[in-house]
């Protein structure tokens, strides 16, 4: 779980940001179900975190 932001309006950001993107990810898929959007969420989270960490060392 992720920690909330203090502010609303970052809080409100954040939360368009993940809906942008859930919509990105459903029109590239199409109706594959909830569940393999979410692990493809996972993986893409996975990997830019990686990357960062690559660049970060």
């Amino acid at each position: 779980m992720q920690p909330t932001a203090t502010h609303p309006a970052l809080e409100a950001e954040q939360e368009r940001a993940r809906r942008a993107q859930y919509a990105t990810l459903t029109a590239h898929y199409g109706e594959i179900g909830s569940a393999a959007l979410l692990a493809a969420l996972v993986c893409a989270q996975q990997k830019r975190d990686t990357e960062q960490d690559s660049k970060a060392a």
